[in-house]
């Protein structure tokens, strides 16, 4: 199901999908996400933090 090792709890890897962060952002430090006709920026911080904003 993954391609590699993801730490995450038993109850969450059981019933959601994981996908990881390095593999969605493709070595970029920020990208766009679209949804329901919005746009979403999800960047990486100097602290190495996930920040989602509209």
């Amino acid at each position: 199901m993954h391609d590699s090792a993801v730490s995450a709890p038993a109850s969450f890897a059981a019933s959601l999908p994981v996908v990881e962060s390095g593999r969605l952002m493709s070595g970029s430090r920020e990208i766009v996400i679209q949804h329901a006709g919005q746009s979403y920026r999800l960047r990486v911080t100097r602290a190495n933090k996930l920040i989602l904003t509209k």
